[in-house]
């Protein structure tokens, strides 16, 4: 449900928006605009419901509120949709820079879990090698996967017409997620659970 609920805020929601508005005659900087304010919105719901400001929550927002004010700043269509691009590339190089203290991936479990799942993780991580080397390849994966993403986005956003960036974005958006989801998850499951079972048991 969460990855769903994820691709419809921001892939289906910015991509019916933009198209929506271009056929009502909407120029292309104004429709790239309003497009963006789905995820804001959403993000800025998940910390009020949350009550508490997590450091994968408060990164994912202020990504979010940049990329709505560079588009102020600059009326340049292009320029937007590169954005997406450099602004991936921050998030990857965020996430590597997390190894150097809490894995990002670490960090995502902490916030989507609650209770005895959250204790059994951090338990892990404090007692067992093997679940903190799990934790880091998985951010790893992760990290090089956005970075490689975030140069197709922005070779993509200078190359191709400006209307067709959107939907072809946007279905690389779901490949790229659903992938590194994916991937980061059977790797866990198959390197780290046996770790995480015998350190939590």
């Amino acid at each position: 449900m969460r990855v769903i609920w994820n691709l419809i805020i921001n892939v289906a929601a910015p991509v019916g928006i933009f198209y929506g508005l271009r056929a009502a005659g909407v120029g292309q900087w104004w429709a790239l605009t309003l497009g963006a304010v789905p995820p804001a919105v959403a993000a800025v719901w998940g910390l009020a419901r949350k009550r508490r400001v997590d450091a994968l929550g408060a990164f994912t927002l202020v990504v979010l509120l940049l990329s709505i004010g560079v588009s102020f700043v600059t009326g340049s269509p292009r320029f937007l949709l590169a954005k997406d691009g450099w602004l991936t590339a921050a998030g990857g190089v965020w996430i590597l820079a997390t190894l150097a203290r809490t894995p990002f991936y670490l960090q995502a479990i902490r916030a989507l879990t609650a209770g005895t799942i959250r204790e059994r993780a951090d338990a892990a991580w404090r007692d067992s090698a093997r679940f903190r080397h799990t934790m880091r390849v998985a951010t790893a994966i992760w990290g090089v996967g956005l970075v490689l993403d975030a140069i197709v986005r922005v070779a993509l956003a200078y190359t191709l017409p400006v209307d067709r960036v959107p939907l072809v974005s946007g279905l690389q958006y779901v490949v790229v997620f659903l992938g590194l989801e994916l991937g980061s998850q059977i790797y866990v499951r198959r390197t780290g659970k046996d770790a995480f079972r015998e350190e939590t048991a």
